[in-house]
């Protein structure tokens, strides 16, 4: 029989043949991906032909060539980490192969926020005294603070606004699971990093229309929104689809595809810590949480937060975020 719809796995990629007879009525029916077990909408993800949408998505992707890609020790040092089989030590030889990346990894363990009694001196030391996942932590932030310190001209932002922004998003996530889910910790401090990723490959296509951008922000249209109707997508797709290519774990590219749109995640707890975390970072110091209307009592419930202890957050990662800033930049 002949299959005329094609439907495709946003988590993994898998394609799926469905035939005539097997086509629902209901456009909104979801199915479970049978290799990934991610959820497929037949609204959002048919593939009777390649879009323009795709078109322009791996057309920009392709362009993200001239980005610093983040580093392999990266990858190495997740590996490593989540390996009971292997010795912290390890990542000790691993890190000491980039001479770059062990100094920035010495200045931020020396950074204010961590407090450390005596000065880290090798990488070796850091290793023994500060354990796995703050290495880890600090490993990330070496590895995308190249990334991250691109100006995004299109978006009006500064570099240092951008590694600011999005390191304050990776504490307050990692503030949020150690109430709610401390098994998420790891993923919400790396979700939280990358999240906004999709910027630094949109930004080019965002100058081109800037005034146009501009125009519809200043109206009251979410960023994101206007994206979509701009480009017929948003940078949050952008990043999921271009992190993908990298090998970021599954959780964390679906808290960076739904960082906006939690509620199209079917329910993923990071989707939603991501979410919260970029929202009140993002807020002004004078606003009060509860005025946010993007943080609703629906997400609170999910979250088992209330405005009070999501506000305590804010202001601990913001501490952590200027005190460990100010120790990378110095």
């Amino acid at each position: 029989m002949e299959c005329n719809l094609k439907l495709k796995c946003p988590h993994c990629n898998t394609v799926y043949n469905i035939p005539d007879d097997k086509i629902p009525s209901n456009p909104n029916l979801k199915i479970k991906c049978r290799k990934c077990e991610g959820i497929i909408s037949f609204k959002d993800d048919v593939l009777n032909e390649t879009s323009d949408s795709d078109v322009k998505i791996e057309s920009i992707i392709q362009k993200a060539k001239a980005l610093p890609p983040i580093s392999e020790i990266l990858s190495k040092a997740r590996d490593i980490l989540t390996d009971e089989n292997r010795d912290i030590r390890d990542l000790a030889e691993v890190l000491e192969k980039d001479q770059a990346m062990t100094a920035r990894i010495l200045k931020i363990s020396n950074s204010a926020y961590y407090a450390l009694k005596n000065p880290v001196n090798s990488v070796q030391q850091a290793c023994v005294i500060l354990g796995s996942e703050i290495l880890l932590q600090m490993i990330t932030l070496a590895s995308t603070s190249k990334l991250l310190g691109k100006e995004l001209k299109g978006y009006s932002i500064s570099s240092g606004e951008v590694f600011s922004h999005s390191t304050g998003v990776a504490f307050a996530s990692r503030l949020i699971t150690l109430k709610t889910n401390p098994e998420l910790s790891a993923d919400a401090f790396s979700a939280g990093i990358l999240h906004d990723a999709g910027k630094l490959l949109l930004d080019d296509d965002i100058i081109k229309v800037k005034d146009f951008f501009v125009a519809k922000v200043s109206s009251g249209t979410k960023i994101h929104i206007a994206e979509k109707e701009i480009f017929g997508f948003d940078h949050a797709q952008i990043g999921y689809e271009f992190l993908k290519r990298w090998n970021i774990p599954p959780k964390q590219l679906t808290a960076v595809r739904w960082h906006h749109e939690p509620s199209k995640s079917a329910n993923d707890l990071l989707s939603y810590i991501v979410h919260t975390a970029n929202e009140i970072i993002g807020m002004e110091s004078d606003i009060n949480i509860k005025d946010n209307a993007n943080i609703d009592s629906n997400t609170l419930k999910i979250l088992n937060l209330t405005y009070d202890q999501l506000e305590a957050i804010r202001q601990e990662a913001k501490i952590a975020t200027e005190e460990v800033f100010h120790g990378f930049i110095s």
